[in-house]
């Protein structure tokens, strides 16, 4: 795409402003969110291993953010200690306490880490500023996925190790795993990664700068600083870029942080290999369909079963015409992980009305849900959220691949307003990998065990049931 057809095509979704999104309903146990039973579990989970090594399976983990967020509440402390602030839950003695249980107290350097180990909180701001200045650790400029998380009886390990270890006890040392990263510290993460001697292929991209947002100024011109264009990176969402180069029979996709100890992963094993299981038998049906439509057989019986067994909610020219029943299910096709809604935050399930009055599974973020009472009320009745859990089909019924571009909503966006270089300036943001680009693939939803999520956004988490030693 041309420069200018580019700035044209932003320029015009800025002044038509963000987009609406028309809820239909929350997504609810039985309404749009399926449910297995702890045995049907296990039991897809032992499928899944009696026939995994038949298959070309990736795992895909976006991993370029930094730890910025995990150490906020070292700088909060030091911040607060300056001006004499510091709570109780928040004070030398707590800080000190904790930082002696994780594993980033392992990177000190001999004389902190004896200052830590005495437990003299007079030395805590010294202890919390080696972490997080600049001319020492510099932890929160380090990519998240190379802070050391888990501790084990003779090594502790950071999460590009922790997912390798996790995707081969769900695949085979055939598996292939890809990781999104900064490319800037590509050498660090290889070197982590060859610690572990491990067998699986590993890959890495990062997001391509050809996918940044043009910047524009209040008048809607394209922004300048110091004679140049201002671009900005468009967000989690043109990750689909990096996924459309990826093939496999199937694709696991789960966040860099979202990680158990190993002495705690079993039920998060067992639920994604269940997944699996579950996609590859609704693909079969969905595929057992598109064959029939291909060879102009009977079609009408067994996709009027398909449409009722999964709730797609297949219009009815779609379940009587031949054409319209191809399109809607030569599709990608995912299912999506949820997870019953205790306070943490994330996108949701909702069902949405699309183009020509398309009823469709969605993962959909606040921040694109209108104000309106109506729509409010039903966000008031969502039980579940999205943790980031997806397995992926990406080739169609013959086995080639989909162009995943072809299937990303170019209508779904968010318009972002900041200051850069004393001037104002919007652009645009693609939502989520798993909102927007992934909008018109074939989607189900399955409730999965809270057990299976469990994110570090503060360094502290880590101190959590989840990340300790068994």
């Amino acid at each position: 795409m041309e420069l200018t057809e580019k700035i044209e095509i932003q320029r015009k979704k800025i002044e038509a402003g963000n987009p609406a999104i028309q809820l239909v309903d929350s997504c609810r146990l039985n309404h749009g969110i399926h449910q297995l039973s702890t045995a049907e579990i296990q039991k897809a989970a032992n499928a899944f291993d009696e026939i995994k090594s038949t298959l070309d399976l990736c795992f895909f983990v976006p991993a370029s953010g930094s730890g910025s967020r995990m150490f906020k509440i070292f700088f909060d402390f030091l911040s607060a200690s300056k001006n004499g602030l510091n709570s109780d839950e928040n004070s030398a003695y707590e800080m000190i306490s904790k930082l002696q249980q994780l594993g980033i107290a392992n990177l000190l350097n001999a004389d902190t880490a004896q200052l830590l180990s005495d437990g003299d909180e007079k030395y805590a701001e010294i202890i919390v500023k080696s972490f997080i200045d600049k001319h020492q650790l510099n932890l929160s400029e380090q990519p998240k996925g190379l802070i050391p998380f888990h501790i084990y009886e003779d090594e502790i390990l950071n999460p590009f190790q922790e997912h390798l270890i996790h995707s081969k006890a769900i695949g085979t040392k055939k598996s292939r795993i890809h990781f999104t990263i900064n490319k800037a510290f590509e050498s660090q993460i290889k070197e982590k990664i060859n610690d572990l001697d491990f067998e699986m292929e590993v890959s890495f991209s990062e997001q391509d700068p050809q996918t940044n947002s043009i910047a524009f100024t209040n008048e809607l011109q394209p922004a300048t600083e110091n004679g140049q264009l201002i671009t900005r990176p468009a967000g989690h969402g043109t990750l689909i870029n990096n996924l459309n180069a990826i093939s496999g029979d199937l694709i696991f996709i789960r966040n860099i942080d979202n990680l158990q100890h190993q002495s705690k992963g079993a039920i998060s094993i067992d639920t994604r290999k269940a997944l699996g299981t579950e996609l590859l038998n609704f693909k079969m049906a969905i595929d057992n369909v598109l064959s029939k439509l291909s060879k102009d057989q009977a079609f009408e019986s067994s996709l009027k079963t398909l449409n009722d067994t999964f709730d797609l909610k297949l219009t009815e020219q779609e379940l009587t015409s031949p054409t319209a029943a191809f399109e809607a299910l030569n599709r990608p096709i995912r299912i999506c992980g949820m997870v019953k809604n205790e306070g943490e935050p994330g996108g949701g399930p909702f069902w949405v009305k699309g183009e020509n009055d398309k009823i469709s599974r969605q993962i959909i973020e606040k921040s694109q849900i209108s104000n309106d009472p109506d729509q409010l009320k039903l966000v008031e009745t969502a039980t579940h959220f999205n943790p980031v859990e997806l397995v992926c089909s990406v080739k169609d019924y013959k086995g080639d691949k989909f162009n995943l571009l072809d299937f990303v909503n170019e209508d779904q966006y968010f318009i972002v307003k900041k200051t850069q270089g004393g001037q104002d300036i919007q652009y645009i943001e693609q939502p989520g990998l798993w909102n927007g680009a992934m909008a018109n693939w074939l989607t189900l939803f399955y409730e999965i065990d809270a057990n299976c999520f469990s994110p570090v956004k503060s360094v502290f988490d880590l101190l959590k049931e989840p990340h300790l030693r068994g």
